[in-house]
This record gives C-alpha cells, sequence and structure tokens, in this order.
C-alpha cells in the first residue's frame, strides 16, 4: 500500500515538472489526482474518488474535505452530484450549494449520466 501511494506522488511530481518545462517555468501546472502521498500538496489538488449520486455521499463529503485539509492537502474537493447515479433535483442544489465553499469546487459525473 505504501508503494502504490509513493507511487501516485512521484507520477504527480514528474507530471508537475514536465508541464513545468513546457511553458519554461512561465506558468504554474493544474494537476488532479487522487492517489497522493507526503509531499504531495506542492504539485496539485486532489478529489475524494469517485462518489454516488446519494444523500449519505452529499453528507460525507465535507468531513473528508475537511480531514484532507487540516492534513496539510488544503486543495480539495469531490464530484458534484456524485460521479455515479443520477441526483434529484433537491440533490444537486444541496451539493452544488455545499461545494461552493469547498477549495476545489467542479461538476463531474459519468457518462452514461445526464447532468
Amino acid at each position: 500500500r505504501l508503494v502504490h501511494n509513493a507511487y501516485g506522488a512521484l507520477m504527480a511530481s514528474a507530471s508537475f515538472d514536465g508541464l513545468a518545462r513546457r511553458t519554461g517555468g512561465i506558468e504554474r501546472p493544474f494537476l488532479l489526482s487522487r492517489s497522493f502521498f507526503i509531499g504531495s500538496q506542492r504539485h496539485g489538488a486532489v478529489w475524494t474518488g469517485d462518489n454516488s449520486a446519494s444523500w449519505e455521499h452529499l453528507q460525507h463529503t465535507t468531513p473528508m474535505v475537511l480531514a484532507l485539509g487540516v492534513s496539510g492537502l488544503p486543495f480539495a474537493g469531490a464530484d458534484i452530484g456524485g460521479f455515479h447515479g443520477q441526483p434529484s433535483n433537491e440533490l444537486l442544489v444541496r451539493w452544488y450549494e455545499l461545494a461552493a465553499f469547498h477549495p476545489f469546487c467542479r461538476g463531474h459525473a459519468h457518462v452514461d449520466f445526464r447532468r
């Protein structure tokens, strides 16, 4: 398990370095990963992984983002509305209302589900 997480951090570091070199260091690359390790916050943002369109997953979103923040990964967020499943209109609106206060905010879903 340790090697798996270290691999993700090393991949983010190498990607960050390659993208920064491509612009001559003028632009800061944007990287997004759900695999991270100590020091990963230097290279990009993280998201909580593929979630489901349910009230339970909405309830867990903020504690997960806050826990990542106090762990040293402040640029974090979740898939708004859930990656899997079709949220009700009310669930999607409530999720956007909450996610507006998360550091990383994006609407993202599997291709099979309409948004």
